[in-house]
């Protein structure tokens, strides 16, 4: 159906930022490495800016900056050798330059998982992570010294413009310096595929990076489709973590395969082209999220479909869920597909307010970006609310925080779809239409009255339910309210 309306008034989204390049002395390198080893949320930009920096400045002068690192951060790590797998990020780095890290455990081959996560989405990205950081470190081990990085990104999400990592794989060929595969790979995921002049210069290159690179923006570098599919609930859901709320069916979305990551990049890399569908049972969700997110900063709806069972677990459980990482997921770039969607309905019905906040910022954030599907995100709430997923109280709370933010019209066209659920007569339906209508009368959207409505608002009494079904077929034909229809003007 299609109703008039005018447009939401909605807060403005923060832009996305450039990163700032590492610091060109070696004084800036070892004290932002330093902030950034003692600060308890790492961030992206600042993740990136201390491992480009350590590379260029070993680069210039590996004696200088190991004595500068002894000075800052020797203390971290005591005397002892610690193996590779016992350290993070970027304290590989630092460590391996301090000679504190035996050199086989930087090899690719002691790159693996934690037992007991071998399915755990998160743990899938921190191999990636893994793998390049020791890659980092083996180099700078070895005195196979690389000028800078190729994955480090231009934006703060960790996406990476196709024309700089042309010029970096041109600058690499005139240096004759060999790339890393963890940090080419790595750079291959960041890359945004939206500029073919880049393709065409990445094969004049004539190396096989450069080729690789040209294949990359075409075809071969498209992110798999993700397959909706209802889980039916199996007799040990969840029962590892003494976690409730797995007695109901649940939507989940089985990420595309890609074989190109299998066939074409580091050991590290060959899970993510496997399908997958998520895990709930690992603590990966809680710790170094954005570091993680940023290893596919151009494919939110595959994330999107690793974390939805955690979000939903908000929603069916005594559990917070991973519903406050879906803001991230928002910024990231790539296809606001049907996971992503899935997963912002199944967060709009969490428990508790604060596991429904991020969803509704999500939601927020994307339809400032006008990236929001709003008919999909209702069909979608719609068969959750069938389900029994996502319940209607808590979704009209939510939905009454987006209205509150101004986004009276996305809101109406979502719970348009929404409706034909709940009635005639489901539980919190009255809720749901007292919210469609004050969308309504508030963006000044007219036309056709949606299934079910006009059949409820011909009941006789006056209950909720009856009342709230009038008052939304009055102001779809126009008959406000005095006052009514002011949040679009």
């Amino acid at each position: 159906m299609i109703w008039n309306a005018v447009q939401d008034d909605l807060p403005s989204v923060p832009r996305v930022r450039r990163l700032v390049p590492a610091p060109a002395g070696l004084a800036g390198t070892v004290e932002l490495t330093a902030a950034h080893l003692d600060a308890r949320a790492h961030t992206v930009t600042e993740f990136e800016r201390s491992l480009d920096g350590l590379v260029r400045q070993a680069h210039l002068g590996r004696h200088a900056l190991v004595a500068a690192l002894s000075t800052a951060l020797g203390d971290r790590y005591g005397e002892e050798e610690i193996e590779a797998h016992r350290l993070g990020g970027v304290d590989v780095v630092v460590a391996t330059l301090l000679w504190r890290v035996p050199g086989y455990s930087l090899r690719p081959e002691y790159v693996r998982r934690h037992r007991g996560h071998e399915e755990c989405a998160q743990g899938g990205l921190e191999l990636v992570v893994a793998a390049r950081v020791r890659e980092i470190g083996y180099a700078l081990l070895s005195g196979d010294l690389l000028p800078f990085l190729l994955a480090t990104p231009t934006w703060e999400t960790g996406a990476l413009e196709a024309g700089e990592l042309v010029g970096r794989l041109a600058e690499y060929r005139r240096l004759g310096a060999r790339p890393g595969p963890a940090d080419f790979g790595q750079a291959l995921l960041r890359v945004r595929r939206d500029d073919p002049v880049a393709a065409e210069a990445a094969a004049r290159l004539g190396t096989p990076e450069g080729e690789r690179l040209a294949a990359w923006l075409g075809p071969e570098g498209e992110p798999g489709t993700a397959r909706r599919r209802v889980v039916e609930p199996g007799p040990s859901a969840h029962r590892a973590w003494a976690r409730a709320g797995a007695a109901i069916p649940q939507v989940a979305f089985v990420s595309g395969e890609r074989s190109v990551l299998r066939r074409e990049f580091p050991e590290a890399f060959h899970w993510l082209g496997h399908p997958h569908e998520g895990f709930t049972q690992c603590y990966h969700w809680h710790e170094g999220h954005a570091v993680r997110a940023a290893v596919l900063p151009e494919d939110r709806d595959a994330q999107a479909a690793w974390l939805l069972p955690a979000v939903t677990l908000a929603a069916t459980a005594g559990d917070h869920g991973g519903s406050w990482m879906l803001p991230r997921l928002a910024r990231l770039g790539g296809f606001a597909g049907p996971a992503l969607h899935a997963a912002v309905a199944a967060g709009l019905g969490g428990r508790y307010p604060e596991s429904r906040r991020p969803a509704v910022e999500a939601l927020l954030v994307l339809a400032a970006r006008g990236e929001l599907d709003a008919p999909l995100l209702g069909r979608e709430l719609a068969a959750m609310v069938a389900l029994g997923t996502v319940k209607p109280n808590r979704l009209a709370d939510a939905a009454r925080a987006a209205v509150a933010a101004g986004a009276y019209a996305t809101l109406w066209a979502v719970l348009a779809e929404v409706l034909p659920a709940l009635l005639p007569s489901a539980r919190g339906a009255g809720e749901i239409l007292a919210v469609a209508a004050e969308c309504v009368e508030r963006c000044g959207a007219t036309g056709p009255v949606p299934e079910g409505v006009a059949a409820v608002a011909a009941r006789p009494g006056s209950s909720r339910l009856v009342a709230q079904a009038r008052r939304l077929s009055c102001a779809l034909a126009g008959d406000r309210p005095s006052g009514a229809g002011h949040g679009g003007q």
